[in-house]
Formats: C-alpha cells, sequence, structure tokens
C-alpha cells in the first residue's frame, strides 16, 4: 500500500507520514489524524449508500461513527489496483463483549441512539438495498430447507443426520409458530410505518462492530446497512447476548430496559421481535451450513455445533414463555 501513498494524497488532499498495516486494513497517519485505510468489497452504488445512511446519522448527531473521508472528486472512496477503498476515523478502541453487561448495556443504548437519529432518512435513489417486508418470506423458505434437510438426513443416515433426525421436529414446531405470529396483523403494518417514516437498519450489529473506549461507544460496519425493522438489529443483539448467558431472562430486561430508555418499543414491534426470537436461526444455519459444505474433515465440528443447539432448546423456549409476560 506504500506504493499507492502518492495516490491517495492526491485523490484525498491529504498529507500521509506513515502506513502501518493493521487488522482488515491499514492505519495511515495524517495532517488530519490518524485513519484507517481499508478494502470495500461493496459496489459504487452499496458505497454511495452507506455514505449518505451515515452523513444523515452523522448530521442529527450521531457522530460515534466510521463516516467516509471524501475525496477531491466528491467520491466517499478511492480506486486502487481496480479495487474499492474507503478511509474512516480510526479509533483506538477495543471490540464490545457480549457476556459483559455493562458492554451490553452500551451496546444497546448505542443502537437505541442510532435509531433515534436515523429515523426519517429516506435515500433518494432507485438503488435502496432493502429488506422491508421480506421477512415471512425469508424465515418462510429457511423453514421449507429445514423439512428439506429432514428429508435428506432419513437418506443418508450419518452420525450428523441421526442428530438432526433426533431433534428436528420440537425445532420445525417453533418455526411453525414463529412463522404464524409472522403472518399476523402486525407485521405489514409495521412494515408500512417504517417504510413511511424512513430508517437506517445496521443489519450486522455484531461484537466487532461496535467499539467502546471508556463511557464511549462507537458503531463502525455500515456495510451491511439497509431498509429495515429496526428491531432487527435489537433481536440480534439479544440473541447474541441470551447465548452468552443461557437465555437468562434477567439479562435481556436489562438490555430492553437500556433501549427503552431512548427508544421505546410499540406494541407492533414487541409482537414481530416475539416472532422472530421465536425461530430456530441457528438450528437452521449449523444445518444449512453443514448440508451445503459436505466437507468429510467438517462432519465433526458441524456435530459439536448441532449439539450446542440442541442443549440451548430448553433455555431458549423457557425464555420465550418469560419474554411473553415481560409486555
Amino acid at each position: 500500500m506504500i506504493e499507492s501513498k502518492d495516490l491517495i494524497e492526491e485523490t484525498y488532499g491529504i498529507t500521509i507520514g506513515s502506513i502501518k498495516p493493521c487488522r482488515g486494513g491499514y492505519i495511515i497517519d495524517t495532517n488530519l489524524g490518524k485513519k484507517h485505510l481499508r478494502q470495500c468489497q461493496c459496489s459504487e452504488n452499496r458505497i454511495l449508500y452507506v455514505h449518505a445512511a451515515k452523513e444523515h446519522l452523522y448530521n442529527k448527531g450521531f457522530t460515534n461513527i466510521d463516516t467516509y473521508l471524501v475525496a477531491l472528486n466528491n467520491k466517499p472512496f478511492i480506486e486502487i489496483d481496480e479495487q474499492n477503498f474507503v478511509i474512516t476515523p480510526y479509533y483506538d478502541a477495543r471490540e464490545c463483549e457480549f457476556s459483559d453487561d455493562a458492554d451490553t448495556i452500551k451496546a444497546a443504548s448505542a443502537l437505541a441512539h442510532m435509531h433515534k437519529l436515523g429515523k426519517g432518512f429516506k435515500y433518494e435513489n432507485e438503488a435502496v438495498p432493502s429488506d422491508l417486508g421480506k421477512m415471512p418470506e425469508n424465515l418462510g423458505k429457511r423453514y421449507e430447507e429445514i423439512l428439506r434437510m429432514r428429508r435428506k438426513a432419513e437418506r443418508e443416515r450419518g452420525a450428523f443426520d441421526y442428530i438432526y433426525l433426533g431433534c428436528v421436529d420440537k425445532f420445525i414446531e417453533l418455526a411453525e409458530e414463529s412463522l404464524t405470529l409472522l403472518n399476523g396483523a402486525e407485521y405489514p403494518r409495521l412494515v408500512k410505518k417504517t417504510l413511511n417514516e424512513g430508517v437506517i437498519c445496521h443489519h450486522d450489529y455484531s461484537y466487532q462492530n461496535i467499539l467502546i473506549k471508556g463511557n464511549t461507544t462507537y458503531i463502525v460496519g455500515f456495510e451491511c446497512c439497509c431498509e429495515e425493522l429496526r428491531i432487527y438489529d435489537l433481536v440480534n443483539l439479544l440473541r447474541r447476548k441470551m447465548r452468552k448467558c443461557n437465555w437468562d431472562i434477567q439479562k435481556a430486561t436489562i438490555l430492553l430496559d437500556a433501549y427503552q430508555e431512548i427508544a421505546p418499543l410499540s406494541k407492533d414491534e414487541i409482537a414481530v421481535m416475539t416472532a422472530m426470537l421465536l425461530f430456530p436461526q441457528k438450528f437452521w444455519r449449523v444445518a444449512n451450513k453443514y448440508y451445503n459444505s459436505r466437507r468429510s474433515w467438517a462432519q465433526k465440528n458441524f456435530t459439536g455445533m448441532l449439539e450446542e443447539v440442541i442443549a440451548e432448546y430448553d433455555d431458549h423456549v423457557r425464555f420465550m414463555k418469560q419474554f411473553k409476560k415481560l409486555f
């Protein structure tokens, strides 16, 4: 990347003192401070959408994000060797630990602020990445895949297949209950409301995209952001936390209270969240990866992952019964 130093300086109108490799890119010392230079696999249209979303948040006051540095040609990226690169602020911070309650509260509060200030964002372009309204169809396809994989397991009868067949029916019941709830009136009503209001959904709210330094929480990695219900992010955060604490309802309450103190949830959102949390997402993911990879060396690993999911089942079911009584 050192050989591209002159090109970067010329494109952005900056002065670079040093370029050092780091995980996921390079740290560059510039006259504007330390920056993070990294390759971005997104298309130009996607980068422009993400840039617009982050600019909306920044202008609304949510400044703890990895805004793109804009080049002299007004583009938020640079092309080097036919690859797109972006430059963002460098945050000397640690990744969020979902096993730590204090970190989880910070992550929930930051997410709530992001969602609150992201309200009203509408991208005036035909190329709007959107998942709004697609959830019943997407989860329905995953349900059909669970059924299809059951038929496959009945034919193949390997070690993984036997374990899968021994538990799949109870996970099918969870999926069916989830889809029944999702097909109620709440979901389309919520989609319509969200579409009218405008929204920014991060869509990849994982530990590596939540950086913490002292009392400051940064949200980065917006490349998957899109038009989707805000509770998509909240449900993913909640799932990740629950898997670190055996689906402890008290831990969920702490997280939800932190979020709702800033951005209260509606009855429709609670109903759709219940449907989303019920769906056996991890069960589907593990089995789907196994049956699509079929590498003999990986069978032991996948078998272990499936056994972990099965071990969570009772805690998950207990949690859902308690969750329904929270509101």
